[in-house]
């Protein structure tokens, strides 16, 4: 984008760092992308164009409205629709991830619910919501999230939560803030390795939901921690 704000700039600068950390971090894949929305419009966000994420900069990002439409002639990704529904359902949230975190995907297409395990995990509440999209859709779908139809269903399965799984597809992290959604998606990785490893080994004793609200609080005053860090590890891998 041309003539960009300071506050603009700030938010590029921010996706694409916390591109690299979800790449570097094993999160995110060739086919994941983040958003956040617009901090002078809330009623347009910013994602990148459609590219391999190691090579998104700050002067990729396409500005699209609620209905996830641009008015930039530069190829967007079919599943900016997750990105816009979420943000006209949710006026709480100012930053969508889509992933396919390795960790993760086994809870897409088992039965197995996944559940806070530790005090890290405790933004996911009691459990995660999955979207299942044969429940509409049928069994003969490509199980993409590329129409604003599908999208608005998987929205509504997120409900006011911080994750919704796609059934044997991937993952949507939402938040506040840019680096609260790196945070969350770094220990919903972690969270769901626990799980698996756990249930190999015994009967899990999952968060109650006191321990859910007050571990809650606590962790998530420590987001900018693992930011520093991250980040730290871009540029000593020289990433940065």
């Amino acid at each position: 984008m041309k003539d960009k704000s300071a506050a603009h700039r700030k938010v590029f600068e921010e996706l694409v760092t916390a591109t690299k950390i979800l790449l570097n971090e094993g999160i995110l894949d060739t086919f994941g992308h983040i958003s956040a929305r617009d901090p002078e419009d809330p009623q347009s966000f910013f994602l990148a164009q459609k590219l391999a994420p190691s090579l998104i900069t700050a002067d990729d990002m396409l500005r699209f409205n609620l209905d996830g439409e641009t008015t930039d002639n530069r190829p967007s990704y079919l599943e900016r629709y997750i990105h816009s529904e979420i943000y006209k359902a949710r006026p709480d949230v100012n930053c969508v991830l889509h992933s396919h975190s390795p960790a993760v995907l086994p809870y897409c297409f088992t039965d197995q619910p996944l559940r806070p395990v530790t005090h890290m995990g405790a933004f996911l509440g009691e459990s995660v919501p999955v979207y299942e999209i044969r429940d509409k859709q049928g069994d003969a779908t490509d199980l993409f999230g590329g129409s604003p139809s599908v999208c608005r269903d998987i929205a509504e399965s997120l409900g006011d939560q911080t994750v919704v799984l796609m059934a044997r597809h991937g993952v949507v992290n939402v938040g506040s803030s840019v680096r609260q959604v790196v945070f969350r998606a770094f220990y919903l990785e972690q969270e769901a390795a626990a799980q698996t490893a756990g249930l190999q080994i015994g009967k899990i004793k999952y968060l109650s939901p006191g321990e859910i609200k007050a571990a809650g609080n606590l962790v998530g005053a420590q987001i900018d921690r693992g930011w520093d860090h991250w980040s730290q590890r871009l540029r000593e891998a020289g990433l940065a």
